[in-house]
């Protein structure tokens, strides 16, 4: 793996750069091995090949074996990328699916303090992660709740810094 060349021994009756995995290897009936790299992007992976006999077992740069390698590799790869466009389909699904709840819980914000979007998204943010509530289930539990409870949970939430819209101006 360090090199990025195939490795092997084509009889381990001799071989001493590996003795732990000699033994293994003798130990099952195996006389020959030869490890293949094959690299995509990021992704290393080897095929090992055993002989029972000693003596070469795959010309490392032509034959099947290669062919084999880079398939498989291919493959692998393709799978990584499979599930990580996956992941980002239903991620997105699920944006989409809760967008409207929380467009709402925003209007409500914007209407309890008279605030802009951005400041009531990042209101319901900030109360999303210090109560350890995905936003989604935030927004719900505001959008279904009493005017009242949920009026007092942003105050709440906002503090000092946001005064109330529909609160009066102070008698002084």
């Amino acid at each position: 793996m360090d090199t990025g060349r195939p490795a092997g021994s084509e009889d381990l009756l001799h071989e001493t750069r590996w003795p732990a995995y000699r033994a293994q290897a003798l130990e099952a009936g195996v006389r020959s091995s030869m490890t293949l790299p094959f690299r995509r992007d990021d992704l290393l992976v080897c095929l090992t090949v055993y002989g029972f006999r000693p003596g070469p077992l795959v010309d490392p740069e032509h034959g099947a074996t290669v062919l084999l390698g880079d398939l498989v590799t291919g493959e692998i790869a393709r799978g990584i990328e499979e599930r990580r466009l996956r992941s980002t389909i239903d991620q997105l699904g699920s944006a989409l699916r809760t967008r409207p709840v929380v467009d709402q819980a925003c209007g409500i914000v914007m209407h309890v303090l008279g605030c802009d979007a951005d400041t009531a998204f990042g209101l319901l943010r900030t109360m999303s992660q210090r109560d350890n509530r995905k936003l989604a289930g935030l927004a719900a539990g505001l959008v279904a709740g009493s005017g009242r409870e949920a009026e007092e949970a942003i105050l709440r939430a906002a503090g000092d810094g946001h005064r109330h819209r529909s609160s009066g101006p102070t008698a002084g």
